[in-house]
């Protein structure tokens, strides 16, 4: 099992997430400061590089479910997944872009997508 931090269409509500209908909901979560969330105007993404907390939930999901995830956010080749630390102190899965490919990009400095 792994942990997965979502922030996007993942999320309840979105359209996304019945990918996780089989994955354990542990909570909301936040990351540490260390990102730029960007809108890109359907789905936000989030830059590895910033000062903003990104706000999300937290879920416990499976082997399959980690990697249908991985083909639907196009990693690595558009999303990049990588470990990140949440203000609870513990790590998670999470999908990033590339912050050199993006310039001027429209930034929501909230860190939430709503």
């Amino acid at each position: 099992m792994h942990k997965l931090f979502v922030y996007g269409t993942l999320k309840k509500g979105f359209s996304r997430n019945t990918i996780l209908k089989d994955s354990s909901f542990i909570g909301d979560a936040r990351t540490k400061p260390s990102f730029t969330m960007i809108d890109l105007t359907y789905f936000p993404g989030i830059l590895e590089i910033g000062n903003i907390s990104i706000y999300g939930e937290l879920y416990e999901v499976s082997d399959e479910t980690l990697q249908y995830c991985d083909v639907i956010e196009g990693h690595p080749d558009f999303y990049k997944r990588i470990e990140v630390e949440l203000t609870n102190n513990t790590t998670a899965w999470c999908y990033v872009l590339d912050y050199t490919k993006y310039e001027n990009p429209l930034v929501i400095s909230s860190g939430k997508w709503e």
